[in-house]
């Protein structure tokens, strides 16, 4: 039976004046319109999904070779855009917010269905999942702007707001060749020093200290402002930053395939990598995958925010299919191309420098930032001036085009959780936009800093948030619904196999002040899984159920493991991001 009209329900639905925006639980009006298309929510998921990890996607296939991180991309696909799925049919499902006519974020979505308790978890692991995707790009973003400021002016400055001593250790051997002795760096003592991040052979001066970077400081101007928008403003931001990152992505395609590796038909991979080998280890292809795939607790936001008429199933699948392109084309091809090179994200060593890892990159961005790699693998490009240049200009148009680009939303879904949630709107502006680059300052040139944050994070926070909680909140939700209909399993797939089109007329007649007629579209029905498949709600259930279970257990099992690996690796400061 449709609820009982109230005057406040009596009107035509935009989406874009404040009453359509009004939060469900604290009827406080805040954010943008509902004015994102299809089209604009498809760049905004890819933005999200592939982001600052598509760089370093290469190293993972290197260090774990093509089989098993290949499977654990679409499974992680599949489930992660089947979560996305469930969290919205619950989220739907709200009393005041059917078929998303309200305005509902994460945090409340799931004090609404499981309570204070797991309200409380939920705010733990939205934070840490959001935060920690943050601390990621700003460490990325601010890492390569410095690469960037050294290519143009040879040398980018900082301030050190530790300085100590730092001895840079040469007394490893180099392809059997011995390199100088140990030697002080002795920038790595003074409050202000400039040093070339793409240069960093003889040791990094910046290494282990808190440095607030030239690289830092831009990063932090360029996006900080657009941190304080709303996610409907920031789209046309996230339009092009989708199209710089595409044209940077077939950039590097084409890098690649110029490689002396493909030329000389060194290219091969090995399904897995021998565990014997220092360099090999599947300890963090969990880890990077979930990372990469987890934009779920990003979902409520756009939702609030898209035009009614938008899909959300269509949307999602189809982003998340391109991202998996994506992560084949580049990973797989940058891999073929540089895998002697580049730095395991577990182990922090390569093939070509074992015991030498100053000399391994840490992404494909490391090799062209790098001349000398550039020179080693692809003399072709590093010797042509002009393809040289566009090699460079791809590295650094990727730093607004896909890392500051994710940087705001990221606050914005925060900052919208902590208004919902009665936080003054002072309070949230800090802690959702400028408490990240606090955070980040002491990170930025510690070892290996970025590929333990992105593992730890994405096991500990993202599993959490964006997969065990949306599929325990879907098992919650069917179970609500059977108990309150008190229906056998036949009986209840009875009433839910209604069409779509059924339940557009029950949208159109039954809703309260919901005049699709005046509105003029159709608002596509949203289901987790289409009617038509037949699913009965038991099973359903059930695999809801046994998949928080096996992620739950996946995840322990990945944090062990990747504790167990990282314990070996050297706190090398001296070879911070060279």
């Amino acid at each position: 039976m449709p609820a009982k009209s109230t005057q406040s329900d009596e009107r035509t639905f935009t989406g874009t004046d404040a009453e359509d925006n009004k939060s469900v639980a604290t009827g406080t009006a805040f954010g943008g319109g509902k004015t994102i298309g299809f089209g604009a929510g498809v760049c905004l998921l890819i933005n999200n999904i592939t982001g600052p990890g598509v760089p370093s996607i290469a190293n993972l296939f290197s260090e774990s070779g093509w089989l098993y991180p290949s499977l654990m991309f679409i499974l992680i696909w599949l489930l992660s855009s089947a979560s996305t799925g469930m969290y919205a049919e619950a989220m739907r499902m709200v009393p005041g917010n059917e078929h998303f006519r309200g305005r509902i974020e994460y945090t409340t979505i799931v004090k609404h269905y499981f309570g204070d308790t797991w309200y409380r978890f939920s705010q733990l692991g939205l934070n840490g999942a959001l935060q920690s995707l943050n601390i990621i790009s700003i460490i990325q973003s601010a890492q390569v702007m410095d690469n960037a400021i050294s290519a143009i002016f040879g040398k980018s400055c900082g301030f050190n707001i530790t300085p100590f001593s730092l001895t840079y250790d040469g007394s490893q051997s180099i392809d059997g060749q011995s390199s100088p002795m140990a030697y002080p760096l002795p920038e790595a003592t003074k409050f202000w020093s400039c040093i070339d991040t793409n240069n960093l052979n003889d040791g990094n001066a910046w290494g282990c200290h808190c440095i607030i970077s030239l690289g830092f400081l831009v990063s932090l101007v360029s996006t900080l402002p657009m941190g304080m928008w709303n996610l409907e403003e920031n789209i046309v931001i996230q339009v092009a930053a989708f199209v710089i990152t595409v044209v940077c992505w077939l950039v590097w395609f084409l890098i690649a395939l110029f490689s002396e590796n493909f030329k000389h038909d060194s290219w091969q991979i090995p399904a897995v990598t021998d565990s014997s080998n220092s360099y090999s280890s599947q300890a963090a292809v969990l880890g990077t995958v979930l990372f990469n795939y987890g934009f779920v607790t990003t979902i409520p936001s756009w939702v609030n925010e898209k035009r009614a008429d938008v899909s959300i199933n269509k949307s999602v699948w189809f982003g998340s299919w391109l991202c998996i392109l994506v992560f084949f084309g580049v990973g797989i091809t940058g891999c073929m191309a540089f895998h002697q090179f580049l730095a395991g994200p577990a182990t922090g060593n390569c093939e070509k420098m074992v015991g030498y890892p100053y000399s391994c990159a840490d992404s494909v961005l490391g090799i062209i930032t790098t001349p000398k790699l550039m020179e080693q693998m692809i003399p072709d490009i590093h010797n042509n001036s002009f393809a040289n240049f566009l090699a460079q200009m791809s590295v650094y148009l990727f730093i607004p085009g896909a890392v500051l680009s994710g940087i705001p939303v990221f606050s914005i879904v925060v900052k919208y959780n902590c208004i919902e949630n009665g936080l003054s709107k002072r309070f949230s502006e800090f802690w959702g936009i400028v408490f990240p680059w606090l955070v980040a300052i002491p990170l930025l040139y510690q070892p290996d800093a970025l590929n333990q944050f992105i593992t730890y994070s994405s096991l500990i926070f993202v599993s959490f948030t964006d997969f065990i909680v949306p599929w325990y909140l879907y098992f919650v939700l069917l179970r609500q619904t059977k108990d309150k209909g008190n229906v056998n399993d036949d009986t209840d797939e009875e009433e839910r196999t209604d069409t779509d089109d059924e339940e557009q007329q029950k949208l159109v007649q039954n809703s309260d002040g919901y005049h699709m007629s005046d509105f003029g579209v159709q608002v596509p029905v949203h289901w987790a899984f289409p009617p038509e498949w037949g699913l009965s709600l038991d099973f359903r259930k059930n695999a809801a159920l046994v998949l928080v279970f096996a992620m739950a257990i996946m995840a322990v099992a990945g944090t062990v493991f990747s504790i167990t690996t990282s314990a070996t690796n050297n706190w090398n400061c001296a070879g911070v991001g060279a």
